[in-house]
């Protein structure tokens, strides 16, 4: 840990401590405080922390995590967002508020606009675009949006990145990082959640959105995908004015999905644009296997009531063929309330634990079915089930795909807008039918001729095969090359406290030297004197007894003695 402390120390101390003053300022002073971070803050800071804590009721612990993450910046909303995706690790008030994280700030100069404009194009902006609108259609933590025309007249909208904002997430990655090892290091119940796991998964999630080329050819994709689709819309891609940075995409135009009064009062039919809505979503996830994801409010645009336009591609999920129609298995089996069915396909996936007891794992998702399906269907939440479907497979550590979790944040994303357009508007019944044809797909005559030729082949493939590993095999055993590796389990903790135990042993070794080192001298009166006393001797007792006092006080801390 030391060198990731002295790493964080010379690179981005003051933001950490801006950090945790900005925690304390919210009330989570007693986790900083098992977390060891209090310590870098001034002792004022930390009094007055511990008052907040145990003085605040109010707001929830929920609401004062969201307000933190947008006082703390784009780094960290677009964290929350990513957790409001992980009902495994974090409960249903924390997802609810995280979903609510708005991504909404002021906007940067224009003259920031021109110059990272200018240099990602390496020319003038009037030799890029004829026009721009100094006023920024919206402004979000990483891009601003303004209006444009480009040198060959065509309307246009430009997304710009903000200047210095690579440098900043780069910054606090690195402080998440730091603090998820000592997460993992001082808190025991958090490693079976992988601290680190999540913020390296978040590090390759917000650097992919960082870059607008990646987020320009899957805006392409999503309109291949939907062109003899006249219900849908996905804004053109300008690739000629468009660069790492720079994101330039026809002009769409149209109602925020959630704003239902005015859909109203343009005339327009609200259950309808809810099926609309529900439609496209499954279209993508079962035909497609490639989905939106984040369906807020802001990325989805109303231009009638069989129409819609589709915003800002910078979380996109997934799904190959296998995994399709594992999450088709998966609906039915949740929505069938059948289990049984659920443990089989887990057992099939390869995610099942050895020691899984699977009479409880059925009998538990009996009790959750039943909870939820025998009610009237204005009372069901299919993202609420997911939830807890999700929580109790990982109870079970049953190891979930990311984009599964995603698929499940997105549930929870639509049945929110829909229920706003119409309460009484069944998910179930809409998905249920696309499910269902993913499943009569793999069972048609065509696909399992094609499963079972694919089958054979990889079967033909490990017979031609087995000479050659045999041969390696062999080969190693007669070159005394073969090795055995083992995997120590459980020992981590106890490795580390020897390294400390010994760390402390050599220190006590060096202190007994000074001792008697600096007794040496005196006995001898060698050297220059200090009021009649050896001044290396004198110094030597001084500095062994301040070593010695700060080691007591570390034996102490720990708890330890």
């Amino acid at each position: 840990m030391f060198p990731v402390k002295l790493h964080l120390a010379y690179k981005s101390i003051k933001r950490l401590r801006a950090i945790i003053s900005v925690m304390v300022t919210y009330g989570f002073y007693p986790l900083l405080e098992s977390l060891r971070l209090t310590r870098l803050i001034a002792v004022h800071r930390r009094l007055a922390g511990k008052k907040t804590g145990a003085e605040r009721e109010e707001p929830s612990m929920a609401v004062r995590l969201r307000l933190a993450f947008e006082e703390l910046g784009p780094t960290f909303i677009k964290f929350g967002q990513i957790l409001s995706s992980r009902p495994d690790i974090i409960p249903d008030e924390f997802i609810a508020e995280l979903l609510k994280l708005q991504d909404e700030v002021r906007p940067f100069p224009f003259k920031d606009v021109a110059r990272v404009i200018e240099k990602e194009f390496k020319a003038p902006l009037a030799s890029v675009f004829s026009s721009i609108d100094e006023t920024p259609v919206a402004a979000a933590s990483i891009a601003q949006v303004h209006r444009a025309v480009t040198v060959e007249g065509r309307e246009v909208v430009v997304k710009v990145q903000r200047p210095g904002i690579k440098d900043v997430i780069d910054t606090d990655i690195a402080i998440l990082k730091y603090v998820a090892r000592v997460m993992f290091k001082h808190i025991p119940e958090s490693r079976v959640h992988d601290p680190v796991g999540v913020v390296d998964e978040f590090a390759k999630i917000i650097k992919r959105e960082m870059d607008f080329t990646l987020e320009a050819s899957y805006m392409e994709k999503f309109r291949a995908n939907f062109a003899d689709d006249a219900s849908v819309e996905i804004p053109e891609v300008f690739w000629k004015h468009t660069r790492k940075r720079i994101l330039t995409m026809s002009k769409v135009s149209g109602i925020k999905i959630d704003h239902v009064a005015e859909l109203r009062g343009k005339g327009i039919a609200t259950g309808k644009v809810a099926g609309l809505l529900m439609k496209v979503f499954f279209t993508q996830m079962f035909d497609h296997g490639l989905f939106h994801g984040d369906l807020h409010a802001g990325n989805i645009l109303v231009r009638g009531e069989e129409r819609l336009s589709l915003l800002d591609f910078g979380i996109v999920g997934r799904l190959d063929e296998d995994l399709k129609q594992h999450l088709a298995d998966i609906f039915l089996g949740i929505l069938n309330e059948d289990p049984a069915s659920l443990a089989r396909l887990y057992l099939k996936m390869g995610i099942l634990p050895d020691d899984i007891d699977m009479a409880a794992f059925v009998r538990e998702y009996g009790d959750i079915t039943v909870h939820y399906f025998n009610r009237p269907l204005s009372y069901i939440r299919i993202g609420d089930l997911f939830m807890d479907h999700i929580r109790l497979v990982t109870a079970y550590r049953i190891k979930i795909p990311r984009e599964f979790l995603l698929f499940s944040k997105c549930i929870v994303q639509l049945e929110g807008l829909v229920r706003v357009l119409d309460p009484e508007a069944d998910i179930v019944k809409t998905c249920e039918p696309f499910a269902a044809q993913v499943v009569r797909k793999r069972l048609s005559p065509s696909a399992v001729i094609s499963d079972g030729m694919t089958t054979l082949d990889d079967y033909r493939d490990l017979v031609n095969n087995v000479p050659v590993y045999t041969r390696r095999v062999f080969k190693k055993i007669l070159s005394d090359d073969l090795s055995v590796q083992f995997v120590h389990r459980g020992l981590e903790d106890l490795l580390g406290e020897m390294d400390r135990s010994s760390n402390r042993l050599t220190f006590g070794i060096i202190l007994a030297a000074l001792v008697i080192g600096s007794s040496l001298i005196i006995a001898a009166n060698a050297g220059p004197a200090v009021m009649g006393y050896p001044a290396l001797g004198i110094i030597g007792f001084v500095i062994a007894g301040l070593l010695g006092l700060w080691l007591s006080f570390l034996i102490l801390k720990s708890g330890k003695f």
